[in-house]
């Protein structure tokens, strides 16, 4: 692979100006280290309906190495490698060989995640948010970078929800932040296997993914011998948060 270019900015964690490196988003060791394409978010969301119909091919840069952005300097790109990286891997591999080798028809799976360190891999999520918007999400909600940098910190506000899905079928989504009347603001990050939605100010819970806020109280109950969890599987072929519509345009309700 290429090696990146370093680039001076403004660290999305530590918050100083530094030289950043190219962070990987998700980790490179999960799954995200082949040839990729870019495509336009703006043309994308307004003729989407034309692409998904193939009335108009779908313009796209491809890049080589993995999806990412210069947004972490080398401390914090080293500490996220070193306390959270490893169990997201872990998780990615054992949800990334069922859904490609099990049933590829199922819609939802069911997995014992007691050999998961639940919390790193929480705050590998909120990392990835947090690297793929622009530091002005974190000057809004500084919490989430607290809850990042303390590998031990259980504390994050009940203002923040977060929920997961499966996913191999459509489009990535990159999880930066969307306002809408419904729930908020809200971010829904995708790339197989996973779909992560980061719901923010909303009281309403999200029925169709699976609500893992919990998974900070890790700590406390770490010794279960069995840790269950269903998650669902959705295409994501349409652009906007939460919206699952398979290549038809046909809704995907559970």
């Amino acid at each position: 692979m290429k090696n990146k270019k370093t680039k001076i900015g403004i660290c999305r964690i530590c918050k100083e100006e530094k030289e950043l490196n190219f962070e990987h988003i998700p980790p490179r060791s999960a799954f995200n280290k082949s040839r990729y394409q870019i495509v336009d978010s703006t043309e994308y969301y307004t003729k989407v309906e034309k692409y998904l119909s193939k009335e108009e091919k779908i313009k796209t840069k491809v890049e080589q190495g993995g999806i990412g952005d210069y947004c972490l300097c080398f401390d914090c790109n080293s500490f996220l490698g070193s306390k959270y990286v490893r169990e997201y891997k872990k998780f990615a591999n054992i949800c990334m060989s069922i859904i490609t080798h099990e049933d590829k028809n199922a819609k939802a799976y069911q997995f014992d995640i007691s050999d998961i360190n639940h919390l790193k891999f929480l705050k590998q999520i909120i990392a990835i948010f947090i690297c793929n918007n622009q530091s002005v999400f974190t000057d809004q909600y500084p919490e989430l970078i607290d809850f990042v940098k303390d590998p031990e910190l259980e504390k994050l506000s009940d203002r923040y929800k977060i929920y997961m899905y499966l996913n191999n079928e459509g489009q990535v989504k990159k999880g930066t932040i969307f306002f809408t009347n419904l729930y908020g603001a809200i971010c829904d990050f995708t790339f197989p296997p996973f779909g992560f939605v980061l719901s923010i100010d909303n009281d309403k819970p999200l029925d169709k993914v699976t609500d893992i806020t919990g998974f900070k109280f890790y700590n406390k109950y770490k010794s279960l011998k069995h840790a269950p969890i269903i998650l669902n599987k959705y295409p994501t072929y349409y652009p906007f948060p939460l919206d699952f519509r398979s290549f038809d345009g046909k809704s995907n309700s559970m």
